[in-house]
């Protein structure tokens, strides 16, 4: 039987990962037949000697492998797509992609190209960032549409504008959806204040960091402002919001109507969301 292999680019382990997924897959590392036989059929695809190669792909990368039916990948490739997806919202930095899958059978092999690859500092696949993955590979929820689609979009942009643009969508779609011009930033100043910190000092930091960076998103928007690399601090926080809020929804299961009730329950109550509500998981982020 044929054999599937895809390299996931740009991710590192530090010890061999063996995770059963949705049979017949594995995200495998440590393994060095997968990553032969993916560097002899894709690096003369690439164009790449191996030095470039195993920047991007080594044997302590992931890989999904499985005995597959098919020298084709067809109804598989949003599957494979949503483990992409899964692992960069479990990290809370770096990058990783799948835009290449293998299959073999000797002597023929196959090479399907999916997407670009990303780039970016490495996903580290250990610790909290594994735990996190087989958490939201277990759990089968929805993740909100809008702001799941534009953080992952996030990820693809080159500019560091563009991506805090993306960012800050996601973010409006999650806690302002009801807002109307002249109130949004109030809402989403308080409302992520709330959600996220435990005491005045924190919603209080948080809140100047949305206010400003907010004005960096209307300052792009609406005069073209470019800011480069100035705005990579800020864009690596947003990161961490949007991530954090998107895993928190999907782990609780509460839908975007329920949030906002519960976001503007605690302004009334001066609580934080972890104490009023109780989650079970809930991902925090530090400012």
């Amino acid at each position: 039987m044929p054999h599937l292999i895809a390299p996931v680019f740009n991710s590192v382990t530090a010890e061999p990962v063996a995770i059963e997924l949705d049979k017949p897959f594995v995200l495998v590392s440590g393994n060095h037949r997968l990553y032969e036989v993916t560097a002899r059929y894709l690096r003369n695809e690439m164009n790449e000697n191996r030095f470039f190669f195993d920047k991007k792909v080594s044997p302590n990368s992931l890989f999904l492998f499985a005995e597959y039916p098919r020298m084709k990948v067809t109804e598989d490739r949003p599957w494979i797509e949503e483990i992409e997806h899964k692992l960069n919202l479990a990290a809370e930095d770096g990058i990783c992609s799948i835009p290449y899958v293998v299959t073999s059978e000797q002597p023929a092999y196959g090479i399907t190209y999916l997407k670009r690859s990303l780039e970016g500092s490495p996903l580290v696949f250990q610790g909290r960032t594994r735990a996190t993955f087989e958490r939201l590979f277990r759990h089968k929820g929805q993740f909100p549409q809008l702001a799941y689609s534009r953080y992952m979009l996030s990820l693809e942009k080159e500019s560091w504008e563009d991506r805090l643009l993306d960012l800050w969508i996601a973010l409006e779609s999650l806690f302002v959806p009801d807002g109307k011009k002249g109130e949004i930033m109030y809402k989403l100043r308080y409302r992520i204040a709330y959600y996220f910190a435990d005491s005045f000092a924190q919603r209080q930091r948080l809140a100047d960091f949305i206010k400003h960076s907010y004005n960096h998103r209307s300052e792009i928007v609406h005069s073209g402002k470019m800011m480069g690399s100035e705005l990579k601090k800020e864009v690596r926080t947003l990161r961490k919001l949007a991530r954090a809020a998107l895993i928190n929804l999907y782990l609780e299961g509460v839908n975007q109507q329920l949030l906002r009730t519960r976001l503007d329950e605690l302004i009334l109550s001066g609580q934080c969301y972890r104490e009023r509500f109780q989650p079970e998981h809930f991902e925090t982020v530090a400012i």
